[in-house]
């Protein structure tokens, strides 16, 4: 991507057109050298680098390291009063009066607004009590340094900050030097919803903005004359909504939602370099996935305990305000490899789904459904007891399937007959009985052989075919 910066104006007229197909500028003796020729010589060349750094580097691509990340532990320190200058407790090491607590201080803002005098510190110990674990209210606290200023705390709270490392990212088709910077999200709370990035600022530089770039010829008659001005890029910390669109000079590194890492975004525009790559990897492995995406459906508006994403009133990331009516369906984080081409997810997303609330009826019908698994029963001899009869039924007993007649039933029938039999010899035995018991005797033995064949036809036996 080349610069949006305009050069074909005055004093500069380069008018360097890719379409003319220049690539040198060719001086002849003779001739003076005019400095539209020496513009636009340098355009050739940038134009030759920047096309071959596109096949490596995406625009806003970090070249040379300058992480950039977010800190929610930034704690605040609101004073109500100070003496010296607030600038001087930038570094310096403070130490309670009260609580002994010690931290280090990182960088400080001045009243603004609502907001009083707030040192930002990074707390090394938990004080004198091993409990405390910041300064106490009202209490005084004192600067390790020379002059030992010493401040009152009004009240502490925890921030938010985003920092990015010294490094080097391709922007606008130019490596371009980041320094090491640091960005304060929110003061006094740690729940940051921002996108984070690098603003762009191209600018032209005189000798009257920067005397360092007047002739340095000491000792000739030019020294210190006024030449050629500057082309400056400029990288800025910087946090937008998540609602902004001025992305023509800005670069997202990240971004946060309710102190949440949401997206660290990686451009839709692939290099030749990373074409060759993805064709390699695709043949080689096809699509898969290195971290799996969980689906988490919950509902859209959140009510008591029902896992919903948006307090009533809210407004969700696809602009619906919470409604019972729609779901909310998320994504989680994970990394997959699709035609060859990285696809990653840090944190999860919510997109609204409508519930489904019309239908039809209809009657009178054909439709086709799977049956799945089946059998074909022949015949049944007895049916399951599914009732609740007490005293008279076995309530759910366990059926027995065969594939053949058995003989083992008739079997059990001869063996009860047998049963009785002995039964009945064996009370003849031990009894003197006249003819009418012993007729009573055989007939409660024939009802009971009668009971036990009952019992066993209602044996809930399936034959398959």
């Amino acid at each position: 991507m080349p610069s949006k910066t305009d050069f074909n104006v005055s004093p500069y007229f380069d008018d360097f057109s890719e379409a003319k197909k220049f690539h040198r500028v060719m001086y002849r003796p003779a001739f003076a050298v005019q400095a539209r020729e020496l513009t636009t010589q340098q355009s050739i060349s940038q134009n030759q680098i920047e096309k071959m750094s596109d096949s490596m580097f995406k625009h806003g691509a970090m070249v040379v390291a300058g992480e950039a990340n977010y800190d929610l532990n930034f704690y605040a320190v609101k004073l109500t009063s100070f003496n010296g200058t607030l600038a001087n407790y930038a570094g310096a090491n403070l130490t309670g009066g009260t609580s002994g607590v010690v931290a280090d201080v990182i960088s400080v803002a001045a009243i603004d607004g609502t907001d009083p005098d707030t040192l930002f510190v990074k707390y090394r110990n938990s004080g004198t009590d091993n409990v405390s674990e910041k300064f106490t209210d009202g209490e005084t606290i004192t600067s390790g340094s020379a002059d030992a200023s010493t401040a009152v705390v009004s009240s502490c709270a925890t921030g938010s900050r985003a920092t990015i490392d010294a490094g080097t990212y391709y922007i606008n088709g130019f490596m371009v030097n980041v320094d090491t910077q640091s960005l304060v999200l929110d003061k006094y709370t740690n729940t940051p919803s921002y996108r984070v990035g690098l603003t762009i600022v191209e600018t032209f530089v005189t000798s009257t903005d920067d005397t360092s770039i007047l002739d340095n010829a000491t000792g000739s008659s030019n020294a210190n004359a006024t030449g050629a001005h500057r082309f400056k890029i400029d990288l800025t910390l910087t946090k937008l909504s998540l609602s902004s669109t001025a992305d023509a000079s800005f670069v997202e590194l990240f971004r946060l939602k309710d102190g949440f890492l949401q997206d660290r975004p990686i451009s839709d525009i692939r290099t030749s370099f990373e074409d060759t790559l993805a064709r390699r990897t695709f043949d080689e492995s096809g699509n898969y996935a290195v971290r799996n995406f969980e689906l988490d459906i919950r509902e859209h508006l959140l009510a008591g305990t029902n896992r919903g994403i948006n307090a009533a009133g809210a407004t969700s990331r696809d602009g619906n305000t919470a409604d019972e009516a729609i779901l909310a369906f998320g994504l989680s984080q994970g990394k997959a490899y699709v035609k060859g081409y990285e696809i990653a997810k840090i944190g999860t997303t919510y997109v609204d789904v409508n519930k489904a609330r019309d239908f039809e009826t209809d009657s009178g019908i054909t439709n086709r459904f799977n049956v799945g698994s089946f059998i074909n029963v022949e015949n049944v001899f007895g049916s399951p007891d599914v009732n609740f009869v007490s005293g008279e039924i076995e309530n759910y007993k366990a059926l027995r399937l065969v594939d053949e007649l058995m003989e083992q039933g008739v079997l059990f029938l001869v063996l009860l007959l047998l049963m009785c039999l002995i039964l009945v010899v064996q009370k003849l035995e031990h009894l003197n009985l006249t003819l009418v018991q012993l007729q009573q005797l055989i007939l409660a033995q024939q009802l009971c052989c009668q009971t036990q064949l009952q019992k066993t036809q209602n044996l809930n036996t399936i034959y398959l075919m």
